[in-house]
C-alpha cells in the first residue's frame, strides 16, 4: 500500500498536476503559505457576513509563512557568520537546526530577536521596529503556534477585527522579513564572494611578484 499521494490514479490533464516538494525549501514554502493566505483574504472578501470561520485560517497561514520565514533567514544569516570565520558551535547547521525544533518551535519573537542578534552581528539592517514590535504581539497572543489551529484556543479580549487592517500589517512583515531580509542576505553572501575572490587574486599577485 502506497502513500496518500501515490495511492491516486493519474490526473486527467497538466492542470492537475502539481510537483510534490517543489517549493525552493523554507523561503518558498513560507511564500506558498503567504499566498495561501491571501487567497483566503480573497474568499473572505467575496463571502457573505458569515465569513467569519475564514478569519483564524488567514491568520494561521501568514503566522506560518512568517515562522518559515525567519527560520530561513537565520539559517542564511548564520551561514554568512561561518563564512566570515565564526566557529561559535551554535551557528553550525547541525546544532542551529536542534535549537530551532527544539527550544525555539514556533515562537515567533524569540524567532525575532535571535535574528536580530545575528543581523547585528554581520552589521546588517536588523528588522523594522514596527515589525519587531507586531512579531511580539503575534507571539505573545499565540506563544506556542496553536492559537489559530484549534477553536477557543485564542486568548484575547477582542470581539472584533478589521480583516483588511490586519491582513495588511501581516502582508508588510512577511514582505520586511521574506522579501527584504532574506534578499538583504542573499546580496550579503554575493558580496562575500567578491571579497573571497579578491583575497584570493590579491594573493596570487603577491606571491607571483619578484623582488
Amino acid at each position: 500500500m502506497g502513500d496518500l499521494l501515490n495511492s491516486l490514479p493519474d490526473a486527467e490533464g497538466w492542470r492537475d498536476i502539481a510537483y510534490v516538494g517543489y517549493c525552493d525549501g523554507d523561503a518558498g514554502l513560507a511564500e506558498g503559505f503567504a499566498e495561501a493566505a491571501e487567497a483566503v483574504f480573497k474568499q473572505w472578501q467575496r463571502s457573505p457576513r458569515t465569513g467569519d470561520q475564514l478569519l483564524l485560517p488567514l491568520i494561521h497561514n501568514y503566522r506560518h509563512a512568517l515562522e518559515l520565514a525567519l527560520k530561513q533567514a537565520i539559517r542564511d544569516a548564520a551561514a554568512c557568520l561561518r563564512s566570515d570565520g565564526h566557529d561559535n558551535p551554535s551557528l553550525r547547521p547541525a546544532e542551529l537546526d536542534a535549537h530551532l525544533k527544539r527550544k525555539q518551535r514556533h515562537r515567533l519573537g524569540p524567532l525575532a530577536d535571535q535574528l536580530g542578534r545575528l543581523l547585528k552581528e554581520l552589521a546588517l539592517d536588523g528588522l523594522p521596529g514596527d515589525t519587531m514590535r507586531l512579531l511580539a504581539r503575534f507571539h505573545q497572543l499565540d506563544p506556542t503556534g496553536e492559537a489559530f489551529r484549534y477553536a477557543d484556543h485564542l486568548q484575547t479580549s477582542a470581539r472584533t477585527v478589521d480583516v483588511p487592517q490586519l491582513t495588511k500589517l501581516l502582508r508588510d512583515a512577511f514582505a520586511i522579513v521574506h522579501g527584504g531580509v532574506l534578499t538583504e542576505l542573499h546580496a550579503h553572501v554575493d558580496y562575500q564572494h567578491e571579497m573571497h575572490e579578491m583575497r584570493t587574486d590579491y594573493a596570487d599577485t603577491f606571491d607571483d611578484m619578484t623582488f
